[in-house]
C-alpha cells in the first residue's frame, strides 16, 4: 500500500469532502481517503494500479475542483 497527499483546491464544506472520498472509495484502486475541505489537504492509501492521471480527472470532473498537487 502506499499514501499519496495531494492538495484539491475548491473544497469548501463537508459535501465537498463526502463527495471526493466517496468517490474514491468506489475505486478499487484507493484504499482510503481523507480529505480536509478546509485545506484542501487529501490522503490518498492505494495500490499501485491506481491510475493518477484518470484518478485526477475523475476528481476535477465532479465540481470546481483542482488537484494542485499530484
Amino acid at each position: 500500500m502506499k499514501k499519496k497527499i495531494i492538495t484539491i483546491a475548491g473544497t469548501h464544506c463537508t459535501s465537498c469532502k463526502a463527495l471526493i472520498e466517496e468517490v474514491a472509495k468506489e475505486n478499487l484502486c484507493v484504499a482510503h481517503a481523507s480529505v480536509d475541505f478546509k485545506t484542501g489537504k487529501t490522503i490518498i492509501d492505494h495500490k499501485d494500479c491506481l491510475d493518477w492521471p484518470a484518478f485526477v480527472k475523475e476528481i476535477e470532473s465532479l465540481a470546481e475542483y483542482k488537484v494542485i498537487a499530484a
